[in-house]
């Protein structure tokens, strides 16, 4: 047992470091930890094997456990008396042969006074008499608390007027099951027949069913007892109890109770790491969220776009202006100069943006009002999970990870969409349609063009040789309607399929804020689902430790010795029962 405590006790020790270095345990559960017991009797001896029993009395100022100490022992190595309420030494009574390891460091070492004996009868057991637990100085309650963890069997001394001491009490409901317990009521001759039953009734409440309880007096009496002194009975039990093997399982009996102590700190740290179920509610609920945050975004985001793609748009060329151009464009194919590009607007492409425009419109679309609507999603999903008792720490840091590179991140998804929407406004049919009316507006004046100038020839030739009139009025505004025409109907229609730069820029910025919105919706959705992965990671490896812990500590100490059960108290049933599920969950 020994072996596999310390086993126990570095595997959970190990699980709560690498927690807290991960964020999702805390402080609270790094003391917890530290408050698992992992000093044992053993650790007072270099021979962990073949060691003493340890006897400690116990008990409050006044109840006579220094004399009682000094009679069973022989010798006087307790102080007494008067001496008693101001010293501050804890007396270690112990064969010379036993060799003693180097005191544990939490131990107070200056107020340890260590007396040898040659009575190789008493070699099995190591005494020690303590300071008073409801001393009035602080540092002597402090030097009992620390020796607690290093003691077998406690032998409780109380008195017939102090048996229901409240502080003693108190340390007897804390650590019932981590020790032995041999009650004695000491300064019989001041007691009665009704306290001690009353002790004993108290006793089984406590869950000793058969509390081995001895009434003694160590002073000269001047009367009688109410029964006979059983003082004997207390080197009997012990004998009894170490010829019975009761050193082994009293250590194993300490062993189980450190085990579930450190069973139950893992039960409820590895609580904070949350199951299956827990982080499936968290997910659902921030989708939940996202969704709400995404929509007040994508709402809140349309009035800035709007005002910054009509600025924009105005510098659009308008109707003279294109007439102009186009007349430039017939100016330059009349003159032979007309390119194989069927765009005529002149200067930018369909009169859309350059690059620096482009960068310009995106970089004002995510601002501190979207980055505030983001933080206050973080915010609620962190309430929502410290709602549900789990720790918050490293879905918050993961998030804001993400946050911090948001804004980028948008504008960088909406440059590149803008910038692929733009470079095709209309797609392919409208790219074909476009080069077919370009062409078309060109063609067809030049060859209105043509047909005028060949008419004007003709008639001029006819005229010459007396054949007809020359071209008049009427022939010259048919001629310039004819060329108009053939103009305005090719133009006409391109412009009717060139595309609106306001609504191009409006839609392109839209769709594509959308598809960066649920680009960070995803990359947050992944960060919790990786943090929540770690979690459940954790909180399997604590419940497989969990469940290895109670198997081992199912079986409490072996109550069919009879002096074993008598010096012990029942299991709780609460504890027993935690470790049977868990054991019957494992198997």
């Amino acid at each position: 047992m020994n072996d596999a405590f310390k086993d126990f006790t570095s595997q959970a020790k190990s699980w709560f470091e690498r927690g807290h270095e991960a964020g999702f345990l805390d402080g609270g559960d790094l003391k917890r930890l530290a408050e698992v017991e992992s000093r044992t009797p053993g650790d007072l001896f270099v021979n962990q094997e073949q060691r003493p029993l340890v006897v400690a009395f116990f008990g409050g100022t006044g109840v006579g456990k220094s004399s009682l100490m000094n009679r069973l022992v022989g010798s006087p190595i307790a102080r007494t008396g008067v001496e008693r309420p101001t010293s501050r030494e804890l007396t270690l009574y112990v064969h010379e042969s036993i060799e003693l390891a180097d005191l544990p460091p939490e131990l107070p070492l200056d107020d340890v006074r260590i007396e040898r004996h040659d009575d190789d009868a008493r070699r099995s057991v190591a005494w020690i008499d303590a300071p008073d637990i409801d001393s009035t100085h602080e540092h002597n309650r402090e030097c009992v608390t620390a020796w607690l963890p290093h003691i077998d069997l406690m032998v409780y001394v109380v008195s017939p007027e102090r048996y229901r001491d409240d502080i003693g009490w108190r340390v007897l409901g804390e650590r019932r099951g981590r020790h032995g317990w041999l009650f004695v009521m000491n300064r019989w001759d001041e007691g009665n027949a009704e306290q001690r039953d009353d002790f004993k009734k108290m006793l089984r409440g406590a869950g000793f069913d058969q509390p081995l309880l001895l009434c003694t007096c160590c002073a000269d009496r001047r009367r009688g007892l109410p029964s006979p002194d059983e003082f004997e009975r207390i080197d009997e039990a012990i004998g009894e109890l170490i010829q019975e093997h009761g050193v082994n399982e009293l250590a194993r009996l300490g062993h189980r109770a450190r085990l579930m102590d450190l069973r139950d700190a893992l039960s409820v740290s590895s609580a904070r790491c949350g199951d299956d179920a827990m982080w499936d509610a968290v997910r659902d609920e921030w989708r939940e969220c996202w969704r709400n945050v995404r929509s007040s975004i994508v709402d809140g985001l349309q009035w800035p776009l709007r005002v910054a793609t009509s600025r924009l748009a105005a510098r659009e060329v308008g109707v003279i202006g294109q007439i102009a151009k186009g007349a430039q464009a017939v100016r330059k194919v009349a003159g032979g100069a007309a390119k194989s590009n069927p765009d005529v607007s002149g200067g930018r492409s369909d009169g859309l943006l350059d690059p620096a425009e482009v960068d310009y419109l995106t970089r004002s679309i995510w601002d501190e009002w979207a980055q505030s609507k983001l933080t206050s999603s973080f915010d609620r999903l962190e309430v929502a999970i410290r709602r549900r008792d789990l720790a918050a720490g490293p879905v918050r840091t993961a998030l804001d990870k993400v946050g911090q590179t948001a804004r980028d991140d948008v504008i960088a998804t909406v440059q590149d969409q803008v910038r692929a929407t733009l470079s095709n406004p209309v797609g392919l049919a409208g790219r074909i349609g476009r080069r077919v009316t370009g062409f078309l507006t060109a063609a067809l004046p030049t060859a209105a063009l043509g047909a005028v100038a060949y008419t004007l020839i003709t008639s001029y030739f006819r005229a010459a040789g007396g054949d007809g009139e020359y071209p008049g009025t009427n022939f010259a505004v048919s001629s310039v309607l004819l060329v108009g025409v053939a103009w305005a109907l090719p133009f006409s229609i391109d412009r009717m399929l060139r595309p609106s730069l306001e609504r191009t820029l409006t839609r392109a910025v839209g769709e594509s804020l959308e598809a960066a919105l649920d680009q960070l919706g995803r990359s947050l959705e992944s960060e919790i689902e990786r943090t929540s992965v770690r979690a459940r990671d954790f909180h399997c490896e604590a419940t497989t430790l969990i469940r290895a812990i109670s198997a081992a500590v199912i079986r409490p100490g072996d109550r069919r010795n009879e002096m074993f059960a008598r010096l012990t108290s029942r299991p709780e049933k609460r504890r027993l029962q935690a470790g049977q599920s868990h054991a019957a969950a494992s198997a």
